[in-house]
């Protein structure tokens, strides 16, 4: 480790909903110094300034002179442009989800940090709420077929967040990026339905993907739910898996004996049900941690901006399967 990132310096770019956040953890962390903040919004950026003692800088390029890494937790349409001022001065990358708002940009941003040999993270918080964290430790011990997965993400309309993208880009994505991760193929086959329901862009969804090894995955989204859920599901031959990760909470339902023909009629042997204890962790500080590791040990992060790619790659298909049963009653977003 170079002695210019023992003490890392930290720069945030805005404090809406998520950015508020990374200052307070970046304020805290050990070994890291909160270098700065950039926000358009003078007043607010005062607010957060005058809380943690730090600076406000009225441009970013001004932040990225006194920042070894950033993070970005700016509305999805500017990842881009903030992202190509960031890598092109050669300087760490923490991007909170979606790396971009389309393939092509993600490309971009992928090319430029290899070319500047630096991290690019994406912020997908979801891999680090430690029941999905308890649930990929035991999926990977023992490692058995994926059946099939199932997951759910449905948040009400407020139209205070991420107004700037469809549902897809918005939580899908959170998803998405699960099940690539736990099915780990290849993927064959796409189908989706969605629709307008209170913004001009896509509100709710259903999406299947089918997987090279036959895993499929199924997904329900939506922005228009008087009930916040957040459910993951996943089915083995043996086991079943359940999620919440608002609760933080992780069941499991063992069959100790698969199912037997006998004469005709089908036996099963006793269904185990247990809840599995998961720790108490605040996902967004592990994200950082993440971030800042694979910056000062120099080593990958759990989602790099190739994973995020992937996770894009997929979402697009899906779009497109949308815009092709609905045509214009949907779109790309704005």
């Amino acid at each position: 480790m170079s002695n210019s990132l023992k003490n890392l310096r930290v720069g945030v770019v805005g404090v809406g909903t998520m950015g508020r956040h990374h200052v307070r953890i970046v304020s805290e962390s050990p070994d890291v110094t909160l270098a700065g903040l950039y926000e358009p919004d003078a007043e607010r950026a005062a607010q957060f300034c005058d809380l943690y003692g730090c600076n406000a800088f009225k441009s970013l390029d001004a932040l990225l002179d006194e920042a070894d890494a950033v993070t970005v937790a700016a509305p999805t349409s500017l990842h881009v442009e903030i992202g190509e001022l960031v890598l092109g001065r050669g300087i760490h990358l923490l991007m909170e989800k979606p790396l971009a708002d389309d393939v092509k940009g993600a490309e971009r941003l992928v090319e430029l940090a290899g070319v500047a040999g630096v991290v690019l993270m994406v912020g997908h918080v979801e891999r680090y709420n430690p029941a999905i964290q308890k649930l990929m430790e035991m999926l990977a011990d023992p490692r058995e077929e994926i059946i099939s997965i199932d997951a759910r993400r449905l948040a009400p309309f407020d139209g205070s967040r991420c107004i700037d993208v469809d549902v897809l880009s918005d939580l899908l994505i959170h998803d998405i990026d699960l099940a690539l991760e736990i099915a780990d193929s290849p993927i064959v086959g796409v189908s989706a339905s969605g629709r307008r329901v209170f913004s001009s862009q896509i509100d709710v969804a259903h999406a299947r993907l089918d997987f090279e090894n036959g895993c499929t995955a199924v997904f329900w989204t939506g922005k228009c739910s008087p009930k916040k859920v957040r459910s993951l599901t996943v089915t083995t031959n043996r086991r079943f898996f359940e999620v919440d990760t608002l609760t933080n909470s992780l069941a499991l339902h063992t069959a100790d004996s698969l199912p037997a023909l006998q004469e005709g009629l089908c036996f099963m042997g006793e269904i185990r049900s247990e809840q599995i204890p998961v720790p108490k962790q605040e996902p967004l500080k592990a994200e950082l941690e993440d971030f800042f590791n694979a910056v000062q040990k120099e080593r990958a992060p759990i989602v790099s901006g190739l994973r995020a790619l992937e996770d894009l790659r997929a979402l697009e298909m899906l779009r497109q399967a949308i815009v092709a049963v609905r045509g214009d009653e949907v779109g790309a977003p704005s």
